[in-house]
């Protein structure tokens, strides 16, 4: 590979020959070839009155040769690598000689630049490895200063490197021209009053290039010192550990006889003085890791030494321990007080001098002190006694250990214990918990024998077992006086155990309002009674469900306490129907539940389920009024050959009991053999309604015509559900829809209906059938009123079919007015809002309060068809039907007769002047696509003709 002199030279011969080959083609007086090397510019080639031409510095400011001449710029991209510049006419081929010189630029350009890389790599990696060879920094520094010197002119060159602390900073590595270095020793503060451009560099801790005005500067702004010798550049860069850490600083000056650093070359030094940190951090490193090593030795030689004195302590203690072991074990056996502090005292003599041991006790109520065991040389037995002024006096006061010895100042008070004077003495107290119980004591009558703390710690842990000891009597003592205690306390408790048990097996087995038994209660009795009626040790019996009729309308209207008054009053009643050995429970609610035993035959419960329905016409008095509620009543006879269970009892009984209400309420009803094959097809019949619910063939809408009774015309169609069943063929609506209602079915029919009848309304208007004028009556239940959506729903049909909703009329019973007045209240008001009509339907059969009408705000009455057939035959038909027309007319409501079959009753109404007429004499329902639309017209023609 050539190197940059060969490059330099191919460069001057390339602009050579570009310059022959454009003086060739004439036209040029003079031209000149510049390249850029670095940060300056040098001519590679020119003839002619070159000097005469403008540099390629003042080229790059903008400058022109003049108008006889011209300039090319040479670049790669966006970068410029030189100039062509000529006077005179430029040749055609100027661009593309132009073109060739770029190449050749830029190969001297790249060559160049990867020589200088290539030893700016070889130096970095010299540096790294310096950290490994240099054993220390007086030998690293002068290695990196000559690393640095192949890089760019590191003439005037130093280090400052920061103390452990960070406090201090020294400058090992010093090498200026002009300015005597410090010594390498010396200390320099880091926040001096009078800093050094060095210290501002590392509180900043960021590179920095200062020309010589920049330097006047920030000493001016810092308050820095200034330098004795002005460089005219400086620049310095922080060193940092591998771990981020500042160091120090390295630092590189310029004066005015050396050449300016290039831009590359500072960059080099900021890169430079990165691995120059890493080196340092290294070395000093392996210095701290050497005296961290050499300290660890010496600690550890320390520690070997303390480790053979703690092992030789330690056999020296293994033999107490093993003494301790075994008092401890003393201290869990079951031995007396003195045959404990006898074996202690044995086992005591085995770690200290205890010869002479004594146990003091002491009686806080009595204010006397009892010596439990006394063993001594010179006094055989000590007697109880107040206390005194003797050392087991001064433990009991401070509740301290007291060590005597012969240098003590207490050494030579006196003991009444014994006549002869110790000559060491060593009390411990003895504790209970936090109760001080006495003392336990040694001493000694030798002068070789004289006692220590360790002894005193020995001492205190025998104290603790003792203490345990005596606490444990104590405890035994309490734990006697407990047991009698407990023992009476056991007693009572079980009295009052029982009593509570007693209460809770009642209030678990019946009501709390009535104090009947509850379900659980009759449930358990019938299982019992059935269970012998199975197995022939029993007699046969009969179960009874009473429900109360419009309980819910009375806890509602005068509230629940009276509504609780009810039903103790009917619980009462019920009572008084019965025999004394028959069992009533209230089942919750106002549901009662009664097992007649000894019942053979169905006449023998007819008998009690008439008592219980005549005893509920009397009225109760509840809130000072007369309420008049009557019971529905069902009975079942226990049976053998058709139940498996008792509950079954339970069940069928229920079921005949909603046959009752089912039948008008206020009676009873004995459930049969037929009753269950009726509620097995019941069963069925829901389960095949819910199939039939989500198809569209079997529940097809049937439509019965009614006209106006002046002009026979068609004024409507009333839309009723029929049921053709794949199997059972054409099922009657009073067969299934009580079904419906009772398993909560009623609401899907009820939209399943609207939703075809809307169809069917919509596709005869298509058809033009009929016009706006005509409405469709579709009967809604009022178990719709608690659904929150129902509104929104019917709007939403409304809009889908396109239908304005004046033309659909929900007839509603006075039921759902009397179950639910405030929801019905809400529902028909948003549906008024929506613009449907309201027809209020069997009027005249119910309650027929004229409230309704003034309340919900009816649009059409519908006059029951009872009534209708009456019309002939009975004047009081005729005054009702006159009542309702002439009550209509005055509200300015429409009215709708239904169930006209004659000629005669057509012409009654129409004399009563009755509007709309509906009935089988007009037309019988039919499906949507069998109207008889012929017939409906001729009928408006024949009453037009008798007219």
């Amino acid at each position: 590979m050539n190197g940059t002199v060969d490059d330099v030279l191919n460069s001057e011969r390339a602009a050579v020959l570009a310059l022959s080959l454009l003086q060739r083609e004439g036209g040029l007086s003079a031209a000149a070839v510049w390249s850029r090397l670095g940060e300056t510019w040098q001519r590679l080639a020119s003839f002619g009155a070159a000097d005469a031409l403008p540099v390629a510095d003042a080229l790059e400011h903008g400058r022109l040769p003049g108008p006889d001449g011209g300039a090319l710029p040479i670049r790669i991209g966006e970068r410029s690598l030189g100039w062509l510049i000529w006077r005179g006419k430029a040749p055609q081929s100027v661009d593309e000689i132009a073109a060739l010189l770029s190449g050749h630029l830029q190969s001297a350009v790249l060559q160049a630049e990867q020589a200088a890389a290539r030893v700016s790599n070889e130096t970095m990696l010299e540096i790294s490895l310096l950290a490994g060879e240099s054993p220390s920094l007086e030998r690293l520094l002068p290695r990196l200063h000559r690393l640095m010197a192949r890089l760019m002119d590191a003439s005037n060159f130093y280090i400052a490197l920061l103390d452990d602390d960070g406090a201090c900073l020294h400058f090992p590595f010093y090498v200026d021209s002009r300015v005597e270095p410090p010594p390498a020793e010396r200390m320099f503060p880091l926040d001096g009053q009078d800093g050094s451009l060095t210290a501002w560099l590392i509180r900043g801790g960021k590179p920095v290039a200062l020309t010589r005005e920049r330097i006047l500067e920030v000493c001016r702004d810092a308050g820095l010192e200034r330098p004795i010798d002005l460089p005219l550049c400086w620049m310095g860069a922080p060193l940092v550990s591998v771990g981020g850490n500042l160091i120090g600083a390295v630092v590189l000056q310029q004066y005015e006889n050396q050449p300016p650093l290039t831009s590359a070359e500072q960059l080099m030094f900021m890169f430079a003085a990165r691995h120059i940190g890493f080196a340092l951090d290294r070395v000093r490193y392996r210095g701290q890791l050497e005296r961290q090593v050499w300290l660890r030795t010496s600690e550890l030689e320390g520690a070997n030494a303390r480790l053979r004195a703690e092992v030789a302590s330690r056999k020296r203690a293994e033999k107490f321990q093993d003494v301790l072991f075994r008092i401890a074990e003393l201290s869990n056996t079951s031995l007396s007080l003195e045959a404990f502090l006898s074996g202690l005292h044995r086992l005591l003599g085995e770690m200290v001098a205890a010869r002479n041991c004594l146990v003091a006790l002491y009686d806080m109520i009595n204010d006397r002190i009892s010596f439990p065991y006394c063993a001594d040389e010179y006094a055989v037995q000590i007697k109880p006694r107040k206390p005194g002024k003797g050392y087991i006096e001064q433990v009991l006061h401070s509740g301290r250990p007291l060590l005597v010895d012969p240098y003590s100042h207490l050494a030579n008070q006196e003991q009444e214990e014994s006549g002869a004077q110790p000559k060491s003495w060593l009390g411990v107290p003895l504790y209970c918990g936090h109760e001080l119980l006495g003392v336990l004591a040694v001493q000694s009558y030798e002068s070789e024998v004289v006692y220590t703390f360790r002894d005193q710690e020995v001492l205190e842990f025998v104290a603790n077992n003792i203490g345990a000891a005596l606490a444990r009597v104590r405890a035994l003592e309490s734990l006697q006086k407990a047991y009698a205690e407990l023992e009476q306390r056991v007693r009572e408790r079980t009295s009052e155990l029982d009593a509570v048990n007693a209460q809770l097996e009642f209030d678990s087995l019946h009501d709390p309002l009535t104090k009947l038994p509850n379900r659980n209660y009759f449930a358990k009795t019938m299982r019992r009674a059935w269970d012998a009626y199975v197995s022939g040790k029993g007699d046969r019996f009969a179960v009874v469900f009473i429900d109360l009729d419009r309980f819910k309308l009375v806890n509602d209207t005068l509230g629940h306490l009276a509504g609780d008054h009810l039903l103790f009053e009917a619980g009462a009643r019920i009572r008084s129907c019965l025999r004394h050995y028959d069992f009533l429970a209230r089942l919750g609610g106002d549901e009662f539940a009664v097992l007649m035993f000894g019942m053979e035959a169905a006449e023998e419960c007819e008998i009690i389920a008439r008592r219980i329905v005549g005893e509920f016409e009397r009225p109760v008095i509840l809130a000072g009024r007369e309420v008049f509620s009557t019971a529905s009543v069902g009975v079942v006879l226990a049976d053998r050959e058709h139940y498996r269970k008792a509950d079954d009892l339970l069940r069928d009984a229920d079921h005949a009991m909603y046959c009752t209400k089912q039948q008008g309420r206020q009676g009873y009803t004995l459930f049969s053999h037929q009753l269950r094959i009726d509620q097995a097809d019941q069963l069925a019949l829901e389960t095949e309604l819910r199939r039939a619910l989500e198809e569209e063939s079997q529940l097809v809408p049937y439509y019965q015509p009614f006209i106006e009774a002046e002009t026979g015309k068609l004024a409507g169609f009333e839309s009723l559900v029929r049921w053709q069943h794949p199997q059972r063929g054409l099922i009657s609506p009073g067969v299934f829809l009580p079904i419906a209602e009772e398993s909560g079915l009623i609401t899907r029919l009820d939209r399943y209906m609207l939703n075809a009848a809307c169809a069917q309304l919509q596709a005869w208007r298509a058809e033009g059938q009929v016009g706006e004028h005509i409405s469709l009556h579709i009967n809604l239940s009022s178990a719709n009123f608690h659904d929150p959506d129902l509104v929104g729903w019917i709007g939403e049909r409304i809009a889908y079919y396109q239908l304005p909703p004046a033309m659909l009329h929900l007839e509603i019973t006075e039921s759902a007015l009397i179950d639910q007045p405030e929801t019905a209240a809400t529902v028909m008001q948003a549906l008024h809002a929506l613009g449907v009509k309201l027809a209020l339907d069997d009027f005249g059969t119910g309650y027929s309060a004229l409230s309704y009408l003034h309340r919900y705000k009816f649009d059409v009455l519908k006059i029951d068809q009872s009534f209708v057939f009456e019309l002939e035959h009975k004047e009081e038909s005729a005054a009702i039907v006159r009542a309702i027309l002439a009550l209509a007319s005055a509200l300015g409501l429409d009215v709708v007769a239904e169930g006209v079959e004659t000629a005669s009753q057509l012409a009654i109404l129409r004399e009563m002047r009755c509007s709309k007429l509906q009935g089988f004499y007009f037309a019988a329902p039919a499906p949507g696509w069998n109207i008889d639309w012929e017939r409906l017209a001729r009928f408006e023609r024949d009453i037009r003709s008798v007219a």
